[in-house]
Protein backbone atom coordinates (compact mmCIF):
# COMPACT_ATOMS: atom_id res chain seq x y z
CA UNK A 1 0.00 0.00 0.00
CA UNK A 2 1.10 3.24 -0.54
CA UNK A 3 0.55 6.61 0.93
CA UNK A 4 1.26 10.23 1.28
CA UNK A 5 2.55 12.73 4.23
CA UNK A 6 0.85 15.99 5.79
CA UNK A 7 2.28 17.68 8.39
CA UNK A 8 0.47 19.44 10.72
CA UNK A 9 1.55 21.91 13.48
CA UNK A 10 5.72 20.11 13.27
CA UNK A 11 4.60 16.60 13.40
CA UNK A 12 7.43 15.95 11.31
CA UNK A 13 9.74 16.93 13.48
CA UNK A 14 8.24 15.81 16.77
CA UNK A 15 7.66 12.15 15.24
CA UNK A 16 11.44 10.11 15.70
CA UNK A 17 12.36 8.99 12.22
CA UNK A 18 12.40 5.70 13.66
CA UNK A 19 8.88 5.49 14.23
CA UNK A 20 7.79 7.11 11.78
CA UNK A 21 9.81 4.33 9.06
CA UNK A 22 7.87 1.59 11.55
CA UNK A 23 4.38 2.97 10.77
CA UNK A 24 5.85 3.14 6.92
CA UNK A 25 6.70 -0.13 6.73
CA UNK A 26 3.58 -1.62 8.33
CA UNK A 27 1.49 0.26 5.74
CA UNK A 28 4.00 -0.68 3.12
CA UNK A 29 3.38 -4.10 3.97
CA UNK A 30 -0.12 -4.15 3.49
CA UNK A 31 -0.90 -5.37 0.13
CA UNK A 32 -4.84 -5.20 0.40
CA UNK A 33 -6.51 -3.37 -2.50
CA UNK A 34 -9.48 -0.61 -0.97
CA UNK A 35 -12.49 -2.25 -1.88
CA UNK A 36 -15.84 -2.41 0.00
CA UNK A 37 -15.63 -4.63 2.69
CA UNK A 38 -12.46 -5.08 2.86
CA UNK A 39 -11.85 -1.41 5.36
CA UNK A 40 -11.08 -3.56 8.53
CA UNK A 41 -8.77 -5.95 7.22
CA UNK A 42 -6.91 -3.42 5.70
CA UNK A 43 -6.70 -1.95 9.75
CA UNK A 44 -5.89 -5.16 11.10
CA UNK A 45 -2.96 -5.88 8.98
CA UNK A 46 -1.36 -2.42 9.17
CA UNK A 47 -1.86 -2.82 13.03
CA UNK A 48 -0.81 -6.61 12.59
CA UNK A 49 2.82 -5.03 11.40
CA UNK A 50 2.73 -2.16 13.82
CA UNK A 51 2.40 -4.61 16.67
CA UNK A 52 5.22 -6.35 15.07
CA UNK A 53 7.37 -3.16 15.77
CA UNK A 54 6.81 -2.75 18.97
CA UNK A 55 3.63 -0.77 18.91
CA UNK A 56 0.75 -1.60 21.48
CA UNK A 57 -2.17 -2.29 20.52
CA UNK A 58 -5.44 -0.27 21.88
CA UNK A 59 -4.83 2.41 24.26
CA UNK A 60 -7.17 3.93 26.97
CA UNK A 61 -7.30 7.59 27.63
CA UNK A 62 -8.08 7.32 30.89
CA UNK A 63 -7.59 3.91 33.63
CA UNK A 64 -12.00 3.81 33.82
CA UNK A 65 -12.31 4.78 30.45
CA UNK A 66 -13.88 2.49 27.34
CA UNK A 67 -12.73 5.54 24.97
CA UNK A 68 -9.06 3.97 23.38
CA UNK A 69 -6.78 4.84 20.72
CA UNK A 70 -5.20 2.17 18.03
CA UNK A 71 -2.00 2.39 19.25
CA UNK A 72 1.21 4.12 20.84
CA UNK A 73 4.81 3.56 20.98
CA UNK A 74 7.47 6.14 22.76
CA UNK A 75 4.95 8.73 23.47
CA UNK A 76 3.27 8.92 20.24
CA UNK A 77 -0.31 8.01 19.67
CA UNK A 78 -1.62 6.57 16.21
CA UNK A 79 -5.40 6.24 15.45
CA UNK A 80 -5.98 4.49 11.90
CA UNK A 81 -9.19 5.11 10.91
CA UNK A 82 -11.35 3.70 7.63
CA UNK A 83 -14.72 4.18 8.97
CA UNK A 84 -17.23 6.96 9.25
CA UNK A 85 -16.51 10.07 8.67
CA UNK A 86 -17.52 10.95 12.06
CA UNK A 87 -15.18 8.34 13.70
CA UNK A 88 -12.04 10.51 12.16
CA UNK A 89 -13.61 13.96 14.76
CA UNK A 90 -13.10 12.01 17.57
CA UNK A 91 -9.68 10.35 17.07
CA UNK A 92 -8.64 13.69 16.75
CA UNK A 93 -10.20 14.83 20.02
CA UNK A 94 -9.00 11.90 21.37
CA UNK A 95 -5.01 12.49 20.04
CA UNK A 96 -5.46 16.30 21.33
CA UNK A 97 -6.48 15.14 24.83
CA UNK A 98 -3.53 13.02 25.29
CA UNK A 99 -1.52 15.15 23.85
CA UNK A 100 -2.86 18.12 26.73
CA UNK A 101 -2.24 15.17 29.43
CA UNK A 102 1.20 15.01 28.38
CA UNK A 103 0.39 11.16 27.40
CA UNK A 104 1.88 11.73 24.31
CA UNK A 105 3.96 14.41 22.73
CA UNK A 106 2.77 14.09 19.29
CA UNK A 107 0.00 12.04 17.03
CA UNK A 108 0.13 10.08 13.85
CA UNK A 109 -3.61 10.15 11.95
CA UNK A 110 -3.71 6.55 8.93
CA UNK A 111 -6.59 7.36 6.68
CA UNK A 112 -7.68 6.60 2.83
CA UNK A 113 -7.28 9.28 0.26
CA UNK A 114 -10.52 10.34 -0.85
CA UNK A 115 -9.78 7.85 -4.01
CA UNK A 116 -9.48 4.74 -1.45
CA UNK A 117 -12.17 6.12 1.06
CA UNK A 118 -14.69 5.84 -2.42
CA UNK A 119 -13.49 2.40 -2.96
CA UNK A 120 -14.29 1.56 0.59
CA UNK A 121 -17.57 2.65 1.18
CA UNK A 122 -19.74 5.53 1.63
CA UNK A 123 -19.19 8.06 3.80
CA UNK A 124 -15.31 7.37 5.25
CA UNK A 125 -13.05 9.32 6.42
CA UNK A 126 -10.28 10.42 4.18
CA UNK A 127 -7.51 12.33 4.06
CA UNK A 128 -8.14 15.33 1.98
CA UNK A 129 -10.96 16.51 4.06
CA UNK A 130 -9.11 16.10 7.59
CA UNK A 131 -6.05 18.11 5.78
CA UNK A 132 -8.19 20.95 4.40
CA UNK A 133 -10.17 21.12 8.13
CA UNK A 134 -6.80 20.96 10.34
CA UNK A 135 -5.94 24.57 8.66
CA UNK A 136 -9.33 25.52 9.53
CA UNK A 137 -9.38 24.02 13.33
CA UNK A 138 -5.34 24.60 13.61
CA UNK A 139 -6.05 26.59 16.88
CA UNK A 140 -7.77 23.90 18.47
CA UNK A 141 -5.94 20.89 17.15
CA UNK A 142 -2.86 22.11 17.83
CA UNK A 143 -0.68 19.26 18.50
CA UNK A 144 1.90 17.98 16.36
CA UNK A 145 0.57 15.83 13.81
CA UNK A 146 1.71 13.63 10.69
CA UNK A 147 -1.36 12.74 8.63
CA UNK A 148 -1.05 9.45 6.51
CA UNK A 149 -2.87 8.92 3.17
CA UNK A 150 -3.32 5.54 2.24
CA UNK A 151 -4.28 4.15 -1.26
Amino acid sequence: MNFTVYDHCGGLAAVPTASRHEIERAIHSCSITPARGKAREIGSTIVAGLVKHGWSGKVKLARDSKITITSSKNSIGLCLQTGNMARLYADLLKLQQMFLNKAIKAGVMVVPTRTAAKCLGDNIAHANRLQSELEIFRAVIHMPLIVLAID
